[in-house]
């Protein structure tokens, strides 16, 4: 199975921890999967929340798309509240997602699995311009519903 497959088959929504590579800061991370129509793949409406920067209280909001192309590929797309533009990253590995050939600002990738039927680990990669990516920020989150 693909995780475009795990996710189709474990839809609902996602709660849990998410923590940070560069802050001792936690959050509760909430994570809905919904499949598209079709079946083609599934979206991630994913927020991380902490109580301790009440200014901002929710400190991240993504909504992303994972979906196999008619290629055959699995893509991820990405728009967050961090930029103002999409991420188009392709599957390299099972559940590994990088760019092929977009350009970037920063290295990056994600990482989506499903260690178990009902919990989901999201994990974002990334580091500096002129560096490589490191697993920086990881939800680990399990189903409600």
């Amino acid at each position: 199975m693909t995780i475009v497959d795990d996710l189709l088959a474990h839809p609902g929504v996602y709660v849990g921890l998410d923590t940070s590579a560069r802050s001792e800061h936690g959050g509760a991370a909430r994570i809905v999967v919904a499949p598209l129509p079709g079946g083609a793949g599934v979206t991630l409406d994913y927020e991380i929340f902490n109580p301790a920067h009440p200014d901002r209280i929710r400190g991240h909001s993504e909504h992303t798309v994972i979906a196999r192309t008619d290629a055959g590929r699995n893509i991820m797309v990405i728009g967050h509240e961090h930029a103002t533009n999409l991420t188009i990253l392709h599957e390299t590995q099972p559940g590994t997602f990088e760019l092929d050939g977009e350009k970037s600002e920063y290295p990056m990738k994600v990482v989506v699995s499903m260690p178990e039927s009902g919990t989901l680990r999201h994990a974002w990669w990334y580091g500096p311009a002129d560096g490589e990516a490191e697993e920086q920020d990881v939800a680990v989150v399990n189903r409600l519903s």
